[in-house]
């Protein structure tokens, strides 16, 4: 029989939409037929992002993309800024979501091990790691998502995991606790499939800032694949897309990152 479009008329939710592998992975699925729901942290860039992706395929009806805004930084309103957009994406329930996808992360200033205190080794783990177990609180009851094989929950992890630059210790602890959770929600939430990609270096707009930092530090990437480049975030979003229609892979990693794990250090800017 025909291979079937598992994107078709299905609907995804992007947190961390706005920009990098998040906006690809919007425009990935508006071109195989799936309705998206974006969210960033503010919603006239929200807005702005909406509208662009729509530009992108005018032949879709408007409402096939949406976005709302919501701070995931708030530590003390994070429950409640998430209901909200479960809330709104879904018509309260009327109209469920299929698929999620997490790639939303910040800026945070990040200690090296002699820098470490109880506070700030929890800078950034508010963003990437409380705000997925809060929306796998969510998920847990089936008014926003239907339990069902067909349904996943994919989340960001890293490829400094399993191969950690000089000084990024507190960052590779982050990759793997969000791998140990998906494979705790994989049982807990179970049957919705629940998985990571975890990147290598995508040339999104987070990555720009520390190409602006440190100079050559893009070649250095490039020189660190065997693949002779770094990611695109159009190739990214590929991984979760995999996830998304692969009704068998759950609890699982699917790594792309041009081959890093294979290829030698040194990296210049990092000590």
């Amino acid at each position: 029989m025909a291979h079937p479009n598992r994107l078709q008329n299905a609907h995804v939710l992007v947190f961390g939409g706005t920009s990098g592998i998040g906006f690809a992975i919007a425009s990935l699925v508006l071109s195989q037929g799936a309705t998206v729901t974006i969210s960033g942290s503010a919603q006239p860039k929200v807005d702005s992002k909406v509208a662009l992706l729509q530009s992108y395929y005018p032949t879709l009806p408007a409402s096939h993309v949406r976005g709302y805004a919501c701070d995931l930084r708030d530590k003390a309103n994070l429950e409640s800024n998430l209901t909200s957009v479960f809330d709104k994406a879904t018509s309260s329930g009327t109209h469920k979501i299929d698929h999620i996808a997490f790639t939303a992360g910040d800026l945070a200033d990040v200690p090296k091990i002699p820098e470490v205190t109880a506070d700030n080794v929890m800078v950034g783990q508010t963003v990437r790691y409380v705000a997925c177990l809060l929306i796998a609180k969510l998920l847990h009851g089936g008014k926003y998502m239907p339990a069902s094989p067909s349904s996943s929950f994919t989340m960001t992890g890293g490829v400094n995991t399993h191969k950690p630059m000089p000084g990024w210790s507190v960052q590779a602890s982050w990759g793997g606790s969000i791998v140990a959770m998906a494979r705790g929600l994989a049982v807990d939430l179970k049957p919705i499939r629940v998985n990571v990609v975890e990147p290598g270096a995508i040339h999104t707009e987070l990555l720009q800032v520390f190409v602006e930092q440190v100079p050559g530090i893009l070649d250095a990437f490039k020189t660190q694949t065997l693949t002779g480049t770094v990611g695109e975030p159009s190739d990214c979003a590929e991984a979760y897309a995999w996830f998304m229609k692969d009704r068998f892979a759950n609890g699982t990693v699917a790594p792309t990152n041009g081959g890093q794990l294979l290829a030698p250090y040194p990296m210049p800017g990092f000590s």
